[in-house]
């Protein structure tokens, strides 16, 4: 698999292993919601990831995220299936590395 490496803002470190153990608990919501064919769910927390990726210097998420929520919203769980085995791929594999900015 892959290795990732995100270099973020210094000023994020705090924070950070929350906002990543928040998003592998969204990320265990959506594939249940997935198989259960919660087209609104996985809509929803495709919304959220895309939302909030970025933000902390994960692009790659809001990527992925806006890919899950057009899923979501045509309700195509086969689309998004393999979009949200991507982000464990993608959470599984990252590094995170501090820098100062300013």
């Amino acid at each position: 698999m892959t290795k990732f490496t995100v270099t973020v803002d210094a000023m994020l470190e705090p924070i950070m292993d929350r906002y990543l153990e928040l998003r592998r608990e969204e990320l265990l919501l959506m594939e249940q919601a997935a198989e259960a064919g919660d087209a609104e769910d996985v809509r929803m927390l495709g919304h959220r990831l895309k939302g909030t990726g970025a933000s902390y210097g994960f692009a790659r998420l809001t990527e992925l995220g806006a890919a899950i929520e057009d899923a979501g919203k045509t309700g195509a769980m086969d689309l998004a299936k393999p979009l949200i085995a991507e982000v464990r791929g993608y959470l599984d594999n990252v590094s995170v590395v501090f820098e100062e900015r300013g």
